[in-house]
């Protein structure tokens, strides 16, 4: 209140000469008032009206990643074939990959963009991509874009690139301002990933464009995945794509960052991403990525894709105007899209707050006989910390209903004296120390032996009323009766079970090789913090999670 009161005195003109009596004065600041609040309340206008583009611009049947594909197709139609992208050395490389390989289009759709080993390796790839005619179309949610405006205008330089920023701040330098005066909106963000190269191949799920999302920062590494998609569900892909490229919140990065208070130039960019792209622990990383998965020899040589019925959900991108339609909401199409379990369910999170009535639906699954299996961060493995106290007013609940618990450890024991952990440390110059701690940060979800669910969409209330989402369900046994035997084999040496002992108190059961640890409190945690996120967890907040 105190920031958005000193922005309105500054419209009022001090050295007006007009007396004004009392009434008039208030008046005149409460007229002041509304209009400022009115003009905030908008996004920056468009400097001219946006000519719409389409994936149907650019034919890409003739490229080469076409005729990979495309027989495939013939032979799965009405199908979609998937590959699932766990290691995230792998991850990476099939991104690089698919830049490489792009001979027309690449349509790139992200929350974050980082300025760093990750994102400038791909940035020097889509330049090259851009340099031999590849059309490039880089859509960012603004909220994450502060640090990269520069870039994004000197891209934008290039003929072949185009960058879009979505959902706009109009305060660039304090962006606090539209917090004050435009929370709604500035609430509200963009947070689908996508990856889509010459209209043939997609990437959707949680990664980001980091390094912690790699295995390639000093601090800790998100435990994630993501899908590799081919045949019908990419055309659902890149419908989304379309929809929000042609948005009226999508805006021209142009149009909203003043290129003098940027000096860097495309030209220069280019220099700077290709210094980076000859550093020696660069190189390092680029041939472990390539040698985890032989992404070249699979795609020409040996693909294997699991064809299956899938379906592609995604929330409308008027989401973030509060003016999307029920139907277009992504959690109300996963309801209707998928089967009401039987025998079980493995729900994976990184960001977990069922609310009252998700908590009571997987009470009543598991109260009628399904297996109900949760995993989501531990405390100290939660990179957002607010978040663990909303989920946590629901454990005992759930405990007491049969729901189990399972809460990701935030570091591996064994991990630092792993041989490949300890060579991608030495060539890579990546922390030891960084490389073992872990957050999860995956989005899955996997019922009886029949679906997936694999997105950007977390299980709380911010991804079902507030963010825009994407992912896809694969109605796919195998992959199910995968996740579900994983889950058995592996669940205790990634985290926490949490049980509730004689006095119906939680514990956290740690298990590490033949023997058992049990913490009586929270792990890892102070007194002070469990009682700070427990006060906080009373606060009308937990629709924000």
């Amino acid at each position: 209140m105190t920031m958005a009161r000193s922005f309105y005195d500054k419209t009022i003109n001090p050295q007006q000469k007009k007396v004004q009596t009392p009434s008039s004065l208030w008046a005149v600041c409460g007229l002041s008032v509304l209009v400022t609040l009115s003009a905030c309340n908008t996004l920056p206008p468009q400097s001219k009206v946006q000519t719409p583009q389409y994936i149907s611009d650019i034919h890409t049947s003739e490229t080469s990643l076409a005729h990979v594909i495309q027989p495939l197709e013939e032979k799965n139609p009405n199908l979609t074939g998937y590959h699932i992208l766990y290691d995230p050395l792998e991850a990476l490389a099939a991104r690089i990959n698919l830049i490489e390989k792009s001979e027309k289009t690449l349509d790139l759709q992200y929350y974050i963009w980082d300025n760093d080993k990750i994102g400038s390796m791909a940035l020097h790839a889509i330049i090259q991509a851009a340099d031999r005619g590849v059309k490039v179309r880089l859509l960012m949610d603004d909220n994450n874009a502060k640090a990269m405006e520069g870039i994004y205008l000197a891209l934008d330089q290039h003929v072949n690139i185009d960058v879009k920023l979505f959902n706009p701040y109009r305060f660039r330098k304090f962006r606090a301002m539209d917090l004050v005066l435009d929370l709604k909106r500035m609430n509200r963000r963009m947070h689908n990933k996508s990856f889509i190269a010459d209209h043939q191949i997609a990437l959707i799920g949680g990664r980001n464009m980091s390094n912690q999302y790699y295995n390639a920062s000093d601090n800790y590494q998100f435990s994630d995945l993501d899908v590799m998609l081919v045949g019908s569900a990419v055309k659902d892909i890149n419908q989304s794509f379309d929809d929000y490229w042609n948005h009226s919140y999508a805006y021209k990065v142009r149009d909203i960052i003043n290129p003098q208070t940027h000096p860097l130039r495309y030209e220069s960019l280019k220099q700077q991403l290709e210094d980076h792209y000859q550093d020696i622990t660069v190189q390092n990383y680029l041939n472990l990525a390539n040698r985890s998965h032989a992404f070249d020899e699979w795609l020409h040589n040996n693909i294997q894709f699991d064809w299956v019925k899938a379906e592609v959900i995604k929330d409308s991108p008027d989401k973030i105007k509060d003016k999307a339609k029920v139907e277009q909401h992504l959690n109300f199409q996963m309801v209707h899209h998928l089967d009401k379990p039987t025998s079980s369910v493995d729900l994976v999170s990184a960001y977990f707050v069922p609310e009252k009535e998700g908590s009571e639906k997987l009470q009543h699954l598991a109260e009628s006989g399904v297996k109900v299996r949760i995993l989501t961060n531990s405390y100290k493995a939660n990179d957002v910390a607010i978040v663990h106290a909303f989920y946590a007013k629901y454990r005992k609940e759930l405990l007491q209903s049969g729901v189990q618990l399972y809460e990701f450890l935030p570091a591996m024991d064994d991990l630092e004296n792993d041989e490949s952990t300890k060579e991608m440390s030495k060539q890579t110059k990546i922390s030891l120390r960084g490389l073992s701690r872990s957050s999860l940060h995956a989005k899955m979800m996997a019922l009886d032996d029949k679906q997936v669910f694999i997105g950007s969409f977390n299980f709380d209330p911010r991804s079902a009323n507030l963010n825009t989402e994407n992912g896809v369900i694969l109605n796919s046994p195998s992959l199910a009766h995968a996740i579900h035997t994983t889950m058995d084999q592996q669940l205790n040496r990634y985290a926490y079970h949490l049980v509730l002992n004689a006095e119906n108190k939680i514990q956290w059961i740690k298990k590490t090789g033949g023997t058992e640890k049990i913490y009586l409190t929270e792990p890892r945690m102070k007194w002070w913090k469990q009682a700070g996120l427990k006060i906080v967890s009373w606060l009308p907040l937990e629709g924000f999670m």
